[in-house]
């Protein structure tokens, strides 16, 4: 999605941010530039420099994590500290599970190609059993309570992704690989530019029998961005992404899911000072679940208009503001069958106190039909010293999580509860990031949420717990590259204070690879959880090993290989009272990428 910028407050800085923007998924030579210093797009929903960004939040890199051989969306966003992306219903095809800073996978938002996803009527579970990053452009984790510019079910944080932008000449790639547990995937992808259009076309399917029986999976995804260039002001696109997957789950059910999401989107500057976007999205998910107690299934289709407004005020200040309109229609097999409409403004200030010192103020009220409405605010200041390039951040915000429809109307595992409140949260955070050299990066965050009336969904029906519930905890990451960029690194640990479900006190995800000829990667990293319940029965520690490899044979011919759990760790995936749900053991899989 292209991003007209509003010349800034007198300087060339926007200048270099919107130019960073359109080539985002830039040369090999600029990678290592890329990595350090992204362009953010998630904390105030408009492209702002990292230097300016007052939320603690995290850039991958599709491009980068393929080629690490990370192909799945839930292994990738454990390269984030503060999250730990798992599943706890089995292994690939299982319904996904995302904890940010110490909340559970219901109290965070994801947000794709600009529209929401996640609320009170859609569970992010699904997107997260087996997604592939092979058709995203950007995935950034902004972390912390969101509610004053993203709404609800944000106190944890916000994943926004967009689906991959058509450049330069056209070209294609296929990929397909095979390996372990009868596993096959394979995807391709068009992609490029024609005159004043650019467009990006992939598409792919998988299939895997897992390690544990009666786990057999499989899944067609399809994705679409097309984008026109109406003139040097205005850009027109529209973005499509459907998935079908089947997942045996254990042998209890056949789980079914066809979702479907599409946006048309317009940017452009309206003056010199003002710039607009405007987005409409349609979404729809229909989930069946099939088992000898008979059929559970649900039916779900929102629509949503949303826009946003970026105004240069000042040299100094920028305000930013929009408002939004959304509808969902919610039927499931026990007789539910209910329409809710939601609706909200919001609008930011961004100022230039002094030199390097950048303070931010937003707020939000939105409207539900469920409950009421709900007022959020966030305020947040970044300092950065330029003698010793570093960067110091603060937050503080507030978010709420609002009653799901199964909370709210129930479920086949029990009753729903109409009376239900919204859960409310309070939280801040404090961190420094440290740039050592041109090419390696620290960044350390202490953060705290406080929660109230939180919702216990089991037993049924839910009810709000009275009191206050406490997340607490540090981050740390450190990244970058030596040996002239032969070499590269990442670490990202979270250490939790406190957590709902009984999550990890550490968790930590790393990786090293080494650019052994111009030719050849080699690639080793490891995933380490310490002692965890997820509100259950015990889970021991563990850590799970992977390597990977590939070569170049030709400028368009790669070969990869990779093997996931090298040791053969045995371990628990969940354990909620006796019913165990082991880990895969070693894989191995191998494939080909074939470039024209």
């Amino acid at each position: 999605m292209t991003y007209p910028k509003t010349p800034p407050r007198g300087s060339s800085r926007s200048a270099i941010a919107l130019l960073a923007l359109i080539v985002h998924t830039s040369s090999p030579a600029e990678e290592t530039r890329t990595e350090l210093e992204p362009l953010i797009v998630s904390a105030l929903r408009t492209p702002q420099e990292a230097s300016t960004v007052t939320s603690a939040v995290t850039v991958l890199d599709p491009d980068a994590l393929q080629n690490q051989g990370i192909l799945q969306i839930r292994d990738a966003l454990n390269a984030s500290p503060g999250v730990i992306s798992t599943s706890t219903g089995g292994e690939t095809g299982a319904v996904g599970s995302l904890f940010i800073r110490g909340t559970s996978t219901a109290y965070s938002q994801v947000v794709i190609d600009g529209m929401r996803i996640s609320d009170s009527t859609t569970p992010l579970g699904n997107m997260l059993s087996a997604s592939r990053i092979y058709d995203l452009g950007t995935i950034e984790i902004l972390r912390g309570p969101q509610g004053a510019v993203y709404g609800g079910e944000s106190i944890g944080g916000v994943l926004w992704m967009q689906t991959g932008f058509g450049k330069g000449t056209p070209s294609g790639s296929a990929f397909f690989e095979t390996g372990s547990f009868n596993s096959l995937a394979t995807h391709a992808i068009a992609q490029g530019e024609v005159g004043k259009l650019s467009y990006f076309l992939a598409g792919g399917y998988e299939e895997t029998d897992n390690d544990a029986p009666n786990q057999e999976f499989n899944q067609r995804n399809l994705a679409l961005r097309a984008e026109g260039r109406l003139d040097e002001v205005w850009t027109l696109g529209t973005t499509f992404r459907g998935v079908d997957s089947y997942y045996n789950n254990s042998g209890a059910s056949d789980d079914h899911v066809d979702a479907a999401l599409t946006t048309i989107y317009a940017n452009g500057r309206i003056s010199d000072r003002w710039t607009a976007r405007f987005l409409a999205g349609y979404q729809q998910e229909f989930y069946d679940s099939d088992s000898s107690f008979g059929n559970y299934g649900t039916d779900m289709r929102a629509a949503s208009i949303a826009t946003d407004h970026e105004i240069t005020i000042s040299e100094k200040i920028r305000l930013l503001a929009g408002a939004y309109v959304h509808r969902s229609d919610f039927q499931n097999t026990i007789g539910t069958d209910e329409n809710r409409d939601r609706y909200g403004i919001h609008s930011a200030l961004e100022w230039d106190v002094i030199d390097d010192l950048t303070a931010t103020a937003a707020l939000r009220w939105e409207d539900y039909d469920a409950y009421g409405d709900e007022l959020t605010w966030r305020f947040g200041s970044i300092y950065t010293i330029q003698a010793t390039a570093t960067s110091l951040r603060g937050g503080i915000g507030s978010s709420f999580r609002s009653p799901t429809y199964l909370d709210l109307f129930g479920s086949s595992f029990g009753a729903g509860n109409p009376n239900l409140k919204a859960e409310s949260a309070t939280g801040w955070d404090l961190g420094i990031e440290q740039k050592i050299g041109d090419a390696h990066s620290l960044e350390l965050t202490w953060f705290h949420n406080d929660i109230t009336d939180q919702i216990q969904a089991f037993p049924t029906p839910p009810v709000n717990v009275p009191g206050d519930s406490t997340t607490e905890g540090l981050e740390l990451g450190f990244r970058g590259r030596c040996m002239e960029d032969a070499l590269s690194y990442r670490l990202a640990w979270t250490y939790l204070r406190e957590s709902l479900s009984d999550q990890p006190r550490n968790a930590a995800t790393a990786s090293i690879d080494w650019k052994a000829t111009d030719k050849a990667l080699i690639g080793i990293g490891a995933t380490h959880l310490s002692s965890h319940s997820w509100g259950g029965a015990p889970l021991d520690a563990y850590t799970v090993a992977r390597i990977h490899g590939s070569y170049q044979i030709t400028d368009s011919i790669k070969l990869h290989a990779r093997v996931e759990n090298v040791f053969d760790e045995t371990y628990e995936l969940s354990n909620f009272f006796g019913t165990t749900i082991p880990g895969a053991g070693t894989g191995v899989y191998a494939g080909v990428t074939v470039d024209w």
